[in-house]
């Protein structure tokens, strides 16, 4: 089984998968903290749209789908600042209107159904270097930005009104996360498809945000669970041969009911 990581196609997935499951869960205590459920199913949508645009026109998908999120987070960040919509209609107004465009683009240029869903369930082994690169670059991203603005991001995800008073840039910090998040969506479609990408982004933040009393603990939790679930999830996956995003979900999955049962079980004890 181990021989396989000496094919470069197995062994840049594997890596890419493991730096994934380190960083992006880490998006996923900024989905759960700031309740953003909605803004990750219109995004979900954006790369559908994303992946009608680029068969349509022989674009790259993944950087069609990384403008696509990019676009439709500062839209929605911008204008529930400025008006009184609330983001959840926002995110289902854009949902339903990247979903409409995407059939329109798919029926005028007859782009096959078939290859755009193909888009959506993603494969670790299909990354060429360029994406395998964007993908490590991004994760540096995500540490920096963790490590240099820890205390600006404890007081946004705590309270943005009171970090805002309190001095921070909220904004920046808050259009910062919006982008970081959308960007670790498109990554997570592309690696695990979009059915399964929870796996990699909301289950590890779950599990972190079940066990940790503090932000900092969460984040380090999650990046560990985050790391553990890829790691199970490949050689489950190589073992069992079946789909790596499976492996994936199948460990997180588990591994996370088993967590749920334990925090019951001690919070009846207590």
């Amino acid at each position: 089984m181990m021989e396989l990581l000496l094919f470069p196609p197995v062994l840049r997935g594997f890596i890419s998968l493991l730096a994934a499951g380190l960083c992006l869960p880490v998006t996923g205590i900024f989905i759960l903290r700031l309740n953003l459920l909605n803004l990750r199913f219109m995004l979900m949508h954006g790369v559908m749209l994303a992946g009608a645009i680029a068969l349509s026109a022989s674009l790259d998908p993944l950087l069609c789908a990384l403008g696509i999120n990019l676009v439709l987070v500062l839209l929605i960040a911008a204008i529930s600042r400025r008006s009184e919509i609330s983001s959840g209609g926002l995110t289902t107004f854009f949902m339903v209107i990247s979903v409409g465009v995407a059939m329109l683009l798919i029926y005028k240029n007859r782009v096959p159904v078939q290859d755009t869903m193909n888009l959506l369930w993603g494969s670790i082994f299909a990354l060429n270097r360029r994406e395998f690169y964007l993908l490590l670059a991004f994760c540096l991203i995500i540490l920096l930005f963790i490590s240099l603005r820890y205390r600006q991001i404890t007081a946004v995800l705590i309270n943005r009104e009171a970090a805002y008073t309190a001095g921070v840039n909220e904004p920046v910090i808050f259009y910062l996360i919006m982008i970081i998040t959308g960007t670790a969506i498109a990554f997570a479609m592309r690696l695990v498809g979009a059915l399964l990408l929870d796996a990699l982004v909301l289950l590890p933040a779950m599990t972190a945000v079940s066990f940790s009393r503090s932000l900092k603990s969460m984040f380090l939790t999650a990046m560990v669970s985050g790391f553990l679930y890829s790691l199970g999830g490949f050689f489950l996956a190589l073992w069992l041969d079946m789909p790596v995003s499976s492996g994936v979900i199948l460990v997180a999955g588990t591994a996370f009911g088993i967590t749920y049962l334990v925090r019951m079980l001690y919070e009846k004890q207590s």
